[in-house]
């Protein structure tokens, strides 16, 4: 199960790798023009954190969190520890 700090994680570094492979002149042409149109709407860090922040703000409205508000890959200590769901027997 991924968990919204390692997913967060993902998201931030796959925007700094994709950035990374548009730098490099060694990369061909069109893999760096895939990684442009990929990065036009992909979302960067500050919009990783808004969502975060605005799920925290109502966690009502998510069944699971899809970001955490740490960016770095550590896990926010903002968000409440999971609540365990009781069946009736």
């Amino acid at each position: 199960m991924t968990l919204p700090y390692e997913r967060t994680w993902a998201v931030v570094e796959t925007r700094r790798f994709l950035t990374e492979v548009l730098a490099n002149r060694r990369v061909p042409a069109a893999v760096r023009e895939q990684a442009r149109t990929l990065l036009r709407h992909y979302p960067g860090p500050s919009d990783v954190f808004n969502a975060a922040w605005q799920a925290l703000a109502d966690p009502r409205l998510v069944l699971e969190p899809v970001f955490d508000m740490s960016t770095d890959g550590s896990p926010s200590p903002n968000w409440p520890k999971p609540r365990v769901l009781r069946t009736s027997k």
